[in-house]
């Protein structure tokens, strides 16, 4: 009976001993698992990590429209801090960077603030697009804001640029008001002052119709840049002095309208054969 004690007693002393190995390899698995994963996923974020992740140094060439061209690069040359005139075409290149073999989107919002002189934020969205390159004519008086970003993808990483911890990716511009006058008198005499009839004055003008007319009511010149004129001239020979009539139509960047009818006088002062007004 004894004997039968002992025997049960070591019966149950290795049960219970197997029972604890089991559970111990259990456990040294599970960690060796883990210890894997973590392994893999360290790999992983130090693989991407020693890749040259991409990004944008984005730049912008502003024309006027008397040709004159205005630069700016990212992160220096973000802000005209002149008030430019209207209309005036923006082109804005995204220049991506390190991006071989990665998937871009791109997307560009062009804001406008058209209340001056005021507390708080009133940008409302323009236009929202999404090509590398955005080419876009300011033609509204107003402050502007073009903002870029961009997402980057090769499979298995995505990554936005610019991230949240760095700074937006904003141009900034202005846009005046309108003003257009003309002169009462120009003398085209090739003296090489005044010898063009043409606005003064003038600025953020996005529509322009200008003719000039004799006595008669014939209409003896016309166009339609306000950064051009009339020389005094029709046919290739100068008209008589005298009194002629001006007739414009034209619009502001900030909507006003402009409907001017005046005479203009014109002094040639030439010694040659002028053309005959009949």
């Amino acid at each position: 009976m004894q004997r039968y004690i002992k025997t049960k007693n070591i019966g149950l002393g290795m049960k219970k001993y197997l029972y604890l190995c089991h559970k111990y390899i259990q456990r040294t698995h599970a960690m060796r698992l883990r210890y894997s994963c973590c392994l893999v996923l360290s790999l992983f974020f130090l693989s991407v990590a020693a890749q040259t992740m991409p990004s944008l140094r984005p730049e912008v060439t502003y024309t006027t429209t008397d040709g004159m061209t205005l630069t700016g690069s990212y992160p220096n040359d973000l802000q005209l801090t002149e008030i430019q005139n209207a209309p005036l075409n923006g082109l804005f290149l995204a220049c991506p960077q390190d991006a071989d073999g990665w998937d871009v989107s791109y997307d560009w919002v062009v804001m406008v603030d058209t209340v001056t002189g005021s507390m708080g934020n009133h940008f409302f969205e323009l236009v929202h697009r999404w090509e590398e390159n955005l080419d876009y004519d300011f033609v509204r008086k107003g402050q502007y804001r073009v903002r870029l970003r961009a997402t980057f993808s090769n499979g298995t990483v995505t990554w936005q640029y610019p991230s949240e911890d760095m700074d937006s990716i904003v141009f900034h511009l202005s846009i005046s008001g309108s003003r257009l006058e003309f002169p009462n008198t120009f003398t085209p005499n090739g003296d090489g002052q005044n010898d063009i009839l043409r606005a003064k004055n003038y600025q953020s003008i996005v529509e322009f119709h200008a003719a000039v007319f004799n006595r008669w009511g014939q209409r003896l010149y016309q166009w339609d840049n306000v950064a051009e004129g009339w020389d005094g001239k029709v046919g290739g020979s100068y008209v008589r002095n005298g009194a002629y009539y001006l007739v414009v139509n034209a619009k502001g960047a900030d909507g006003v309208r402009y409907r001017l009818k005046k005479t203009i006088n014109v002094f040639t002062h030439r010694n040659q054969e002028y053309i005959e007004e009949s």
